[in-house]
């Protein structure tokens, strides 16, 4: 498997029955497993599709049982390699409102946040991990299928759409309630991804005006207090009531 000096790579620990961590220390994406069929949730940067190749390879699964992609939003670390997949007919699933974001060259940009401290060595690190795994270079999503906000998904694990607006305009959690888990992506987090740290709870938003919004928008993730956390960012919360916990405790991310 190719290096990236600047990342660690995950393994694909099951942090729940049928629910796999990969990616990187930095930058997390799961895959699903439903009987013989996967679902992936977010794709991390384009060069993570060789953390799945060798998964898939280690389970004796193929990249053919991959029935769909879930996005938990638009942004470059999240993309990742989901076109790669979808151009094999591997249905893509984002909130229309970050759509556009995705299907641009600007949304392979640097955030705001990662800009303004890249001075510091952690975020150099972030910074250097993205460019090393191709996040310049990246396809861009060609086509989407728009999530239908507050439904379930006919797909693997029958995911819920629970809509947590303002870290992206179309940032989402899912929720799979057979196996009491919520994917949070960036709308709660366990670890800062650019300044590292211990775990705790975080927010923080598409930009610094929208920090406080993101607090906020917590409320909608409330109904699923008892579920496990699964964030995009962090350590996997496995135990029951680690979202209400999360939500308790939540900071926004300086």
């Amino acid at each position: 498997m190719k290096k990236n000096p600047f990342a660690t790579p995950r393994i694909g620990e099951e942090v729940l029955p049928g629910v796999h961590l990969l990616g990187s220390r930095r930058v997390n994406f799961y895959v699903i497993e439903e009987g013989r069929s996967l679902t992936l949730i977010d794709c991390g940067f384009d060069g993570h599709l060789r953390y799945l190749e060798a998964w898939l390879e280690r389970r004796g699964r193929r990249m053919s049982d991959i029935e769909a992609i879930l996005l938990t939003h638009g942004h470059a670390d999240h993309v990742g390699f989901a076109e790669r997949l979808r151009a094999t007919g591997v249905p893509v699933y984002l909130d229309a409102a970050d759509a556009p974001f995705a299907m641009r060259p600007e949304g392979r940009q640097p955030p705001q946040r990662l800009r303004r401290s890249l001075w510091r060595p952690s975020v150099l690190g972030l910074f250097g991990e993205a460019v090393c795994d191709g996040v310049f270079s990246q396809p861009l999503l060609k086509e989407i299928q728009p999530l239908p906000r507050g439904t379930t998904l006919d797909i693997p694990g029958r995911p819920m759409v629970v809509p947590v607006p303002a870290h992206s305009a179309g940032s989402v959690a899912f929720r799979f309630p057979t196996r009491g888990a919520l994917f949070t992506g960036d709308a709660l987090m366990t670890r800062d991804p650019m300044l590292g740290g211990p775990d705790r709870a975080l927010v923080f938003g598409e930009s610094t005006a929208l920090n406080q919004a993101s607090l906020e928008a917590l409320r909608h993730l409330t109904p699923y207090g008892d579920d496990a956390l699964l964030p995009a960012h962090g350590e996997a919360w496995v135990q029951a009531g680690s979202v209400a916990r999360a939500i308790e405790d939540a900071v926004i991310a300086v």
